[in-house]
This record gives structure tokens, sequence and C-alpha cells, in this order.
């Protein structure tokens, strides 16, 4: 075999022995066909990582990764590859391999001078015997990316994963478990009666995985340290890669110590620095200033700042972002005089902070005094802010933020947003506190200025500026939550109560109801307290009644419906008496949401008409079409009353006056409806195209219950067609959404339309299981309209299995079900009519008997307990 003249050429030579097409490595690799055939055809080089990660899939040897990386980089020849062994992965077991879950972000700049730690550490944890590892070392000493690394060298290694785990911002052990899950990409289901923790370990049990823990060190306490043994212990194959400021303390923890990079004894080449701190310095030096050249002069220097900052990367990269100011022998002497503690144990200083403070010392002090009160106001703000913002809460002009960019203490992360590392902004907080009264004093700015922006945003999120609304809202909810928990604690529920209508909206559109529910209930338990007082004030009577407003519509989406009810029936005796027209709307027609749901569809249409008077005499465009839309549903789809031909055109003139409002929310929805009618008409192909649309839109705003609808609404369409697989395949898409929802509610209606099309391809065992699902889901969350088209299908089931007289019992007691929709009814009833065709007039007769003697609860229940197909 010809020996090839490129990387390219080798790697595509090495994938043709495995006998991997392109898309089959590619997917092992972990990157794009059209990357990966770029980096074959010689039009591209692997950046380092995906250098890395091709070494993985190719097995080569530790020893020999280093010189492979720097070949597919274009630093050395290809013919030093042409000494390494064949490829050993076989093609049998290659072609049928995964492709790799990784989770571990792209990394700009290669690691340097950590070689020989990352394959001793990959090692290791190759070793059965090693569970748990953690790297542990003072702030900013590398132990973040040198944990990334050896991870990114492991994948094959682990069957279901790699995945990174940020737990910087966790403040509280509570979150552990959930921030694991999204990492992960695994979503409780809120129909378990397990916990959350519960349902990761049982997720976990039996996985072959491996988590970069990223910051443990403020989580250590008990609480902590317990969730991690019992991690470890409930999920023998995963193993923990932790980083921390301090040692875990857990038996079976192999702790390694991070230290800073090596030095050189002397700098007097670029030769002599490679794999050093030094190196480390000219890297980030060259990115501060393009055109900074070192002498050697400044070798010298910079071996000595090194040694100042005793190797820390952050430390050496603060240093390095200084050459655009100062020389590097100034640079030297001026951290030589903060440096002093690094030399003796400083107990009284946190121990976080030990090896930091000559590199924020030295920063500290070269700030002007209005530079540093800002820098310390900064330090109130979660996850980054906008200029405006910082300049509303802590002050900062333009120039000072500037300066504060050039010295390397925030950064510029794109949009005119800002943020702080993490350690330099606990390193400000902690002075802060050194001053309460002013700390106090910018926190209540904070609070009061992100409550106000979620409070004005509410009518660009029902405008055509929703999508760009709700991309920045999204972007500050780290600061909107800092402000409602700080609000909460100074009792400011007015400014709370503005707030709710965004809030529903952003948290409702986002599909984000367990988070919602967890972050109304503390404000909801204060006021619940106050209002037990002998004269609650107005402001306080207002701010728990829209509460339990928000409350209700998140408990609803999540099928909660006696929960809901009891909330929006509370709210309403509670804001009937203030006359608020504005909030009273949003209880009405909440409450019309879980009346239809739960079947009690007079009650639904009497709280829409009110919700739609309401909205029209305050000039609420908004619930006003919500109103029509709920309205055209329950006397259109649900119950017949009105022509679909005259339906269908107030259909059409409504979207077209919200496509004029431009909230892309609403007509999604209004799209979703109109495809209904259209298929009511036998007008498919006008439904498919207003379903597509829908779903276009809902995409662009992340609105994945709208989504979900008109996903579920394609399936119809192709099933109502006859196009069985295609509606399939919709509506598993549908049924994922709900599913990672956990809108219970919907997934049993999904399950129910799922079933038909199961059963018209002849998979009786299926569909019935998967109508028994449908039925059992529906009696937990009261959705007595599905549980009717669940006993419809399973009644098929019951014919089809010569069960003649069952079936016409239930349909029977769906036909006589106030609850019954119209196209439940009118499949019922065609199914009625051959089912009898099937019995003799007594048998008829007798289970006519049946069905009148039995109440609905008593038939469904029946219904569940027989086993007449295979599970």
């Amino acid at each position: 075999m010809d020996n090839p003249d490129t990387f390219g050429a080798w790697l595509r030579q090495q994938r043709n022995q495995l006998k991997l097409t392109r898309e089959q490595f590619a997917g092992r690799v972990g990157c794009s066909v059209a990357l990966l055939r770029k980096i074959e055809d010689g039009e591209r080089r692997p950046s380092t990582q995906i250098a890395e990660l091709l070494a993985n899939c190719l097995n080569i040897p530790l020893a020999e990764r280093s010189a492979f990386v720097k070949v597919a980089r274009g630093e050395l020849s290809v013919d030093r590859l042409t000494a390494l062994p064949r490829p050993s992965v076989s093609p049998a077991s290659t072609a049928a391999m995964p492709p790799l879950r990784v989770n571990l972000p792209i990394l700009p700049t290669p690691l340097i001078g950590r070689q020989h730690e990352v394959e001793d550490l990959s090692q290791l944890l190759r070793d059965s015997q090693c569970r748990l590892r953690t790297l542990v070392g003072p702030g900013g000493i590398g132990k973040t990316r040198l944990a990334l690394e050896t991870a990114s060298h492991l994948p094959a290694a682990f069957a279901d994963g790699v995945y990174f785990v940020p737990l910087a911002s966790v403040h509280t052990t509570r979150f552990i478990v959930p921030v694991i899950a999204d990492a992960l990409g695994f979503t409780f289901q809120s129909a378990s009666p397990a916990d959350p923790k519960t349902q990761l370990f049982s997720y976990l049990k039996e996985k072959q995985a491996l988590l970069l823990l990223d910051n443990l060190e403020h989580l250590l306490t008990e609480p902590g340290i317990e969730l991690l043994a019992e991690l470890l212990a409930n999920a023998p194959q995963v193993k923990l890669l932790a980083t921390s400021r301090e040692s875990l303390g857990l038996q079976g923890e192999w702790v390694f110590e991070v230290q800073g990079l090596p030095i050189p004894a002397s700098g007097y080449s670029q030769e002599s620095a490679q794999n050093t701190s030094v190196e480390l310095f000219l890297q980030r030096a060259r990115r501060a200033h393009v055109g900074f050249t070192a002498t050697l002069e400044d070798y010298s220097a910079i071996v000595r700042i090194c040694q100042l900052v005793e190797g820390m990367p952050l430390g050496i990269e603060l240093a390095a972002a200084w050459v655009r100011t100062l020389a590097c022998d100034e640079i030297a002497h001026e951290i030589e005089h903060g440096l002093s503690f690094l030399s003796a144990s400083t107990r009284d200083l946190p121990a976080r902070h030990r090896s930091m403070r000559a590199v924020f010392d030295h920063s500290w002090r070269l700030l002007a005094e209005q530079e540093q009160a800002i820098l310390l106001r900064l330090s109130v703000f979660q996850g980054g802010f906008q200029r405006e913002a910082a300049e509303a809460v802590a002050e900062a002009t333009l120039t000072v933020l500037s300066t504060l960019v050039t010295k390397s203490l925030i950064r510029r992360s794109g949009a005119g947003r800002y943020d702080l590392h993490e350690l330099i902004r606990q390193f400000a907080a902690e002075y802060f506190a050194e001053r309460p009264a002013e700390q106090a004093t910018t926190q209540a700015r904070h609070g009061h200025y992100y409550l106000e922006f979620f409070s004005q945003a509410d009518g660009r999120l029902r405008s055509s500026a929703q999508r760009e609304t709700l991309a920045e809202l999204t972007a500050e909810l780290e600061n909107f939550r800092a402000a409602w928990e700080w609000a909460i604690t100074q009792g400011e529920f007015a400014l709370i109560e503005q707030t709710l209508r965004t809030f529903a909206m952003l948290y409702d559109t986002r599909g984000w109801f367990q988070a919602g529910l967890a972050e109304l209930e503390p404000a909801v338990v204060a006021l619940e307290a106050l209002y037990r007082q002998p004269t609650p004030g107005r402001t306080e009577q207002m701010a728990l009644g829209h509460l339990l407003v928000c409350q209700a519509l998140l408990a609803f989406r999540l099928a909660r419906h006696t929960e809901a009810r009891v909330m929006l029936e509370r709210s309403l005796e509670l804001l009937h008496p203030l006359n608020e027209p504005h909030v009273l709307v949003e209880a009405i027609t909440f409450l019309g949401f879980v009346m239809e749901v739960t079947g009690n569809y007079a009650r639904a249409v009497e709280l829409y008409s009110e919700g739609q008077k309401i909205a029209a005499a305050i000039g609420d465009r908004w619930f006003a079409a919500l109103c029509f839309i709920c309205l055209a549903d329950q006397v259109g789809i649900v119950q017949g009353v009105v022509k679909p031909e005259n339906l269908y055109q107030q259909l059409q003139s409504a979207v077209a006056d919200w496509r004029a409002i431009g909230d892309l929310r609403l007509i999604a929805a209004g799209l979703n409806l109109l495809s209904w009618n259209a298929m009511a008409l036998g007008r498919y192909a006008e439904a498919r195209a207003a379903l597509e649309e829908s779903i276009s839109l809902s995409i662009s705003i992340s609105d994945r219950w709208v989504l979900g609808n008109a996903y579920r609404g394609l399936g119809i369409v192709a099933q109502v067609q006859g196009e069985h697989v295609q509606a399939l395949e919709m509506f598993y898409e549908s049924l994922n959404i709900f599913t990672e929802l956990g809108t219970r509610q919907d997934v049993a209606r999904e399950l129910a339309e799922l079933g038909r099309s199961v059963f018209a391809l002849g998979d009786d065992a299926e569909a019935g299981r998967i109508w028994h699902e449908s039925l059992r889901l529906t009696t937990e969350t009261q959705g007595v309209f599905t549980a009717l088209e669940a006993l419809v299908g399973l009644a098929s089931l019951q014919m089809r299995q010569g069960a003649s007289e069952k079936a016409l019992e239930v349909l029977l007691i769906v036909l006589n079900h106030p609850a019954s929709i119209q196209e439940t009814k009118k499949r019922a009833a065609r199914l009625r009519t051959d089912v009898e065709a099937r019995l003799t007039r007594p048998q008829i007769e007798a289970a006519q008997a049946r069905a009148q003697a039995k109440t609905f609860e008593v038939a469904v229940d029946e219904v569940l307990k027989r086993v007449e197909f295979t599970h």
C-alpha cells in the first residue's frame, strides 16, 4: 500500500482499513461528515480537540498522541505516522458502534505543559479500581482545564458518554441533582412517584459513564458529600472526575494535587519555553497584544513572573494582559509587591483566595478609587450583564467598563454583554461584604432594575418583538432570579406582582413548568403568612392572587388539574373585590382551561366568554384573541355547534389579525386551530401548510408546547389519509416533546391518537398497550375527553379479538358521556354500527343494560384491570 503524503490521505486510508463509511467514522469522532470530508481532502486542518478525538477513535498509543496531534495540525511531517500500528478496532464491532456521547465544551487553545498529567489521569480513570478522582488545588491553578483535557481522551472508554457538569454557579446542594440531569440530557418525569434524586440514580444505575463535576468546593457540606457517595453506590459503572479546592473526604477517593505549570530554570529562548508556563505567557501576551514579540531581556522577566505566581495559569493570563501597557520587567516588579502571603500560611484568609490574592491584589491596587467601587458593585450581577444595567446598577460608565476590560477584570462576552470571571466576582463580593450599607443599596438597585426590566417586557413579549424579547429575558434569567429572591426577602411584593405576566409568558413558552413552580412557591408562602394577619393590605392581596394565577397555569401544564382549580378559585376570591380586570382576565381564562380538559365544557364556554368580554372592555387584544381561540375550539371542534365553513372563515380572519399583532406564539396556536378546522372540511393540504408554518414559528421562539401540538396535528393529517407510517413519525415527535416537558395530559392524548395508527398497521398488542397507558394517565390527571378517546380505541381492539359485547358496552358508555367531543362520538358511532352487526338483538340489549347500570368510573376501572392483550 502506498504511503500517503498528506494527513488527510493517511486518515482516509485508516478509515478504509476499518471498512467504515465516512458517516460512520464521523459519528464515532463526534464531528460532521462535511468536516471529515474537508480534512480527508486536505481542505482543512482539524482543531486540536478534533485531532485528539481522532486519536481516540484510532487507538493511537498514548505515548504517540502528542506527535499525532502535531502531524494533524501540520506541525510535523506525515511520515511520522508510518511507524504507527494498523488501527486495532475490528470492522464488525466498529460498524455497529453508536456515536460517542460527549458534551465537553470546545476549547479555543491547546493545553500547555500538562501532557504527562493527562496521560496519568487518563490511564487511572480506565482502571476499574478508580471510581472517584478529585483534582485539588487553589483557584486558578487550572483544575478545570486539566480535567477537560483528560476527559476528552476518554469517550471511547465509557459506552454511555462523558459529561461536563458545571457547578460554579450552583449555590446550594439542592440543585446538584438537577444540574447533573441537565448535563446528561435527562428529564425528570412529573408522573413518577419517585423524587428527582431517585429518578436520576435509577437512570444511571446501568450506565457506563464519566461525570466531570467541576467546582465542587462550595458544595462540600454533609448533604453534598452524602449525595455523591449515594451516587457512586447506586451507579456501579459511573465514575466521577471532580475538581475542587479541597478533597471530598470520601472512601475510595483518589486525590490528585494540581500544581502550577512547569517553570524553566532560565528562559533565554522560545525553544526552552515549550510546554512550560512561559509558553502560556507568550501565547496569552500575543492574544492581548498582536504586535508583542519577546526580547532576550523579556524572557528572564517572564520566567520571574511565572515564578511569582507559581505557574498558576490564571495568574499568568492576567499578568500577560498587562503587556499592552507595561514592559515585562515592570509587570514582574508590580507583582512582587503583592505576593508575600504565598510564602506563609495565612490561616485567617479564606482557602479559595490563598493562591490568587497576589494576582487580584495586584490588579486591585492598580485601579483608581472609582474603578474599585464599580468593580465591587458589579459583583452583584449573576451570569453577566448589559452595559445599560451596569450603568443603572453599578454607575459604571463606558470609560470605566473599557478600563476594566483592558485590565482583564471583566470580559466582553458579545452582543453588548459583559461578565466577570467567577473567581474575580467572588473576590470583589468578599470585599464588598465589608461595606454592608453600600452592598445593600446596590443589591436594591439590582433588584429594582431587573424586576422592572421584566415587568416592562410584557408588551414586547406579545408583539412582533417576541423572539428578541424572549432571548433578552432568557439571557438575564440568573439576574432576575437573584432580584426575585431579594424582593421576597425585602417584602417588595408590588415589584414581584408587576413581573408576573412576563413570568408566566416566559416560563410557559420555554416549558419551564417545574422550575417556575419552584420559584413561585417561596413568594406564595411569604404572602400567605402576611395574609393571615388581621388586616392584609391591598398590595399583598393583589400579589397573592396574581401569584396563584401563575402557579395554576404551570400546574395545569403538568396536568395537576385539581391543584390548578383550587389555586384559581382562591385567586378569584382574592381578585374579584379588587376590581383589577387585567389580572382577573388571566384567572378566568386559565380556569376555563381546567374546566375544558376535565370535561366541563359548559362551564369552560362561560369562562371563555366572560374572559373575552373583559379583555375587549380593557383593550387587551392578546387575551381577547386567546379566549377567541378557546371558544372556537369549544363550539366548533369539541361541540360542533358552529358550521365548519363559517368557523373556518372566522379563523382565517382572526389569524390575519394576529399576524398584524405580530405575536408568533399566538399566530402558531391560531394556525394549529385553523388546521383542525381545515381537516374537518377535508382540506388536508391547507391543514398541512398551516401546521408546517406553526412548526417553523414555534421553533423560532423555542415554544415546545405549541410545537408538540403542531406535530400532533401533522400526525392526524397523515392518519386520516391512511398514511400511518408517516403519522407515527409525527406522533412520536410530539410524544417526545410532551414527555420531556412533563405534560402528562398531552402525553395521554398523544398516546390515544398514536394507538389508532399502530392498530391500523396491525400491531394489536402494542396498540392495546398504548391505549391502556393513555387511559391510566387520564385517570390520574382527570382528562375525561382523552379517556373517552382511549376507550374507543380499546373497544376496537375488543371487537377484533371477538369480544363484541364488551366492545359495545364500552362504546355506549362513551356515546352517552357528556364530555365526548364530536370526533370521538363519530368514531364511536361508526364502530358501534360494525359491532352491532356481529351481535344478536338479545346480546345488544344485554350490553345496553350493562352500560346503563355502570358509572363511567366503574367502567374505566374494569377496563384497566382487564388483561386482554399482550404487554
